[in-house]
């Protein structure tokens, strides 16, 4: 009766024993998947990131290529009415005058 007491004991060690291993060995493989699940997320949010950055740059020189056009424009149209605003006649003649004064009286 003490042997088959004794038996039973240790028939219960064991078991826990292996139940001790395997909850070992599940933590371990839990652990595991947990690295390499969070390791997808990381490169995931990585590549979003990196996606979202280059969208935001693309659409910021876009922006800015409009705003460069916008003012050229602006400037264009400004000098634009300058030179049509500007009576020329009296540049053009002391231009005149100074060319030909210092080519003439030599």
């Amino acid at each position: 009766m003490i042997n088959e007491i004794l038996d039973e004991i240790r028939v219960a060690e064991k078991e826990a024993e292996e139940m001790v291993k395997k909850a070992a060995e599940d933590a371990r493989q839990t652990v595991l998947d947990a690295d390499e699940k969070c390791r997808i997320i990381r490169a995931e949010t990585v590549k979003s990131v990196k996606e979202e950055r280059r969208k935001v740059v693309e659409e910021a020189n876009a922006e800015g290529d409009a705003k460069f056009a916008e003012i050229v424009n602006k400037g264009k149209e400004e000098a634009k009415k300058t030179i049509e605003a500007t009576n020329t006649d009296k540049a053009v003649e002391f231009i005149k005058e100074k060319v030909l004064s210092g080519y003439v009286n030599r």
